[in-house]
């Protein structure tokens, strides 16, 4: 049986424990957070910055790349959402559905373009996602 002490000292050691996210994934999200405002622009505004090849002259063409940046600064406002709230929960389920998102990528350009500087940086990309995953995995 645990006496009093211990059962308080124990409680108090879990109390202490930090629940939020921790540092280093915030700092990782916030520089996705601010990528994905980068890339945001480029495929809304601007995509000829990351696709010198880009043919805007049809609508399609210019839907697709407009949907795709929309579709990236709600992921951006979703980032944001979990940091701004310290929520490790709803960053950890973000962060998963992202590695998806991201090895999605990389089958399309595999299929589309072959292997490309953009595979092996959207592989690094996924696999920092795993690695803060991880770590928000270990807070529960």
């Amino acid at each position: 049986m645990m006496t009093i002490k211990a059962l308080l000292e124990e409680q108090m050691n879990h109390s202490m424990k930090p629940t939020g996210i921790p540092t280093s994934v915030k700092i990782f999200t916030w520089l996705l957070i601010c990528a994905g405002c980068f890339f945001f622009y480029v495929y809304t505004f601007n995509p000829s910055i990351s696709f010198p090849k880009a043919n805007l002259d049809t609508y399609s063409a210019q839907m697709g790349f407009a949907s795709t940046g929309v579709r990236i600064i709600g992921g951006v406002f979703v980032l944001l959402l979990c940091v701004l709230f310290d929520k490790p929960q709803w960053l950890f389920i973000t962060l998963v559905g992202r590695v998806f998102v991201e090895l999605g990528d990389v089958t399309a350009g595999l299929i589309l373009d072959g292997v490309t500087p953009a595979t092996f940086a959207l592989l690094v990309l996924a696999s920092l996602e795993i690695w803060a995953a991880s770590k928000l995995w270990k807070l529960r």
